[in-house]
């Protein structure tokens, strides 16, 4: 999973803390953050899918699904009560999608949902603890 993320290498504990603090933050400040993601309440985490607000202002929509678990649909699944929830309940006009250019299974997610292609940019530009590395935002203007 952590090919697309970041340098493509496993975080270190400190990194993981650093996540874990920012995403406690955004779910105090936000109502919502990235989380477990388990098919059922009894079984394992299989990723993490949520939202956070970046730099730009805009939410983030994610989804991290392990390798062994692609390709099921989960990525989709996870994240769709969140777009209900940044409709109904946070009344956002838009989301976006932070992709590494070359995760052609995350745009088949992002396109899935009905996101569209925006531009490229630099991740640093999206939220400061990223590293700087090109990046293409995917977007859905109409919740």
């Amino acid at each position: 999973m952590m090919l697309h993320i970041g340098d493509g290498r496993p975080w270190s504990n400190a990194q993981t803390d650093q996540f874990l603090q920012r995403q406690k933050d955004h779910l105090q400040r936000h109502g919502v953050c990235f989380g477990a993601v388990a098919p059922a309440e009894s079984d394992p985490v299989i990723g993490l899918a949520g939202m956070q607000k970046m730099d730009t202002g805009d939410f983030e929509l994610g989804w991290w699904i392990w390798k062994d678990q692609r390709g099921r649909g989960l990525a989709a699944e996870a994240v769709r009560p969140f777009l209900r929830h940044a409709r109904d309940m946070m009344r956002l006009d838009r989301l976006v999608a932070v992709i590494d250019p070359p995760n052609s299974a995350s745009i088949r997610v992002a396109e899935k949902l009905g996101m569209v292609f925006e531009r490229r940019m630099r991740a640093t530009k999206t939220l400061a603890s990223r590293n700087d590395q090109p990046i293409m935002r995917y977007a859905l203007p109409q919740l």
